[in-house]
């Protein structure tokens, strides 16, 4: 969370979404694939022949039918789990962390009793055990709670791999979504909610790579067309840069920036925030982690005179190999030095921290694929 605060530490207010959910459908059955009781889906062993004049059956991504019907017949299961109310089926669909919120949303979910539906599934990528999926869907609850509503349209991707002979989820993702009030249509006391695909298949492919869930030859086979599409459609969002600084710049590279920065969208109201860009893993070696990220002005009038506390995340694996969250270092920036940053406008920055400000050892031999950062500003109003 990045919080803000005019000097004599006035605190700003802040609002944090939370992007994404569960995402449910329903249907049935296809010819050789078996539902179990613990709710995965069993899929008998795929034996691709290649002989003189027969040709496998692919969709249109060139995936292998058979797969498709059983990923397909696994969305459907999972989801016909969900509006039956079985929890331990549900949760039995799912190789991924499940942690307390997690639990409790399917809980909540269950209880509301849900109706839902998807359709337009399409297999878009099968590589080795793992598939990449996207859908779209429609959630409705039999009873409306305007406090704990759950009806919604969406577009999801889900991310699936063989456990056992079965198709388990690893990721499964809204990159749309539009709230939805009693009578299916858009609820505007739930608009803040809402957010659309361009934007979130921009952020979701940083995300997914940086954490190396999946390789970043994914996204530039299978969605390079909807990122350029995307690129392309986003309005630039201010960056306030002279024209020397843009002249530092190697050819193309501001272009790059300003297309990293239009994929965050506008800044969040009334605050300042700090959103990570880049760091240089050649300064490692030097016991330093310096990066790059643009500071964000929120509000409706300039400020100036920034003092930061910054705080630094990378992901590592643990003693299980599961990645988890690493805090290598904090630190203290006067960033007054930069001037004022008008209203809606966004600066980039290159900090660094080392000596003291690291708490790990050993930078050196980390191998870091991306991070995150967290800020806590003091500024004056102007």
């Amino acid at each position: 969370m990045v919080v803000s605060r005019k000097l004599r530490y006035e605190w700003i207010p802040v609002a944090v979404v939370l992007m994404g959910g569960l995402l449910v459908g329903c249907g049935g059955k296809d010819e050789g694939v078996k539902e179990e009781a613990d709710g995965t889906v069993e899929v008998k062993e795929i034996e691709v022949v290649e002989s003189a004049g027969e040709a496998i059956e692919t969709n249109e991504h060139g995936v292998d039918m058979t797969v498709v019907k059983q990923v397909e017949d696994a969305i459907h299961n999972k989801f016909r789990l969900l509006d039956a109310g079985d929890y331990e089926g549900y949760l039995a669909t799912v190789d991924a962390e499940k942690n307390d919120e997690f639990l409790s949303l399917v809980r909540d979910m269950i209880e509301a009793d849900t109706i839902s539906s998807v359709e337009n599934i399409e297999v878009m990528y099968h590589k080795d055990d793992e598939v990449l999926v996207v859908y779209d869907l429609n959630l409705m609850t039999e009873e409306f709670n305007p406090d704990m509503n759950f009806n919604r349209n969406a577009t999801s991707y889900a991310i699936l791999h063989r456990v056992d002979d079965g198709w388990k989820f690893i990721v499964d993702h809204a990159v749309s979504l539009t709230v939805l009030d009693g009578e299916g249509q858009p609820d505007k006391n739930f608009d803040y909610m809402n957010y659309d695909t361009k934007m979130a298949w921009w952020a979701e492919r940083k995300r997914l790579v940086s954490i190396g869930l999946v390789p970043s030859e994914w996204f530039e086979e299978v969605l390079r067309e909807q990122l350029d599409a995307a690129a392309a459609s986003i309005d630039d969002q201010p960056l306030q840069m002279t024209q020397e600084e843009r002249d530092l710049f190697a050819p193309g590279a501001v272009e790059q920036v300003q297309a990293v920065l239009n994929g965050l969208g506008a800044p969040v109201e009334d605050t300042i925030t700090m959103e990570a860009l880049n760091f240089y893993p050649e300064e490692l070696e030097n016991g330093v982690f310096m990066f790059g990220s643009f500071i964000r002005n929120g509000f409706d009038h300039p400020v100036s005179g920034l003092v930061a506390e910054v705080s630094v995340w990378v992901k590592q694996p643990d003693e299980s190999g599961r990645l988890v969250d690493v805090l290598i270092g904090e630190g203290e920036f006067d960033l007054s030095d930069m001037g004022t940053i008008e209203a809606g406008n966004s600066v980039l920055m290159t900090l660094f921290l080392d000596g003291e400000s690291l708490l790990v050892d050993g930078l050196e031999e980390m191998e870091i694929d991306g991070f995150e950062v967290e800020a806590e500003f003091w500024y004056v109003e102007e």
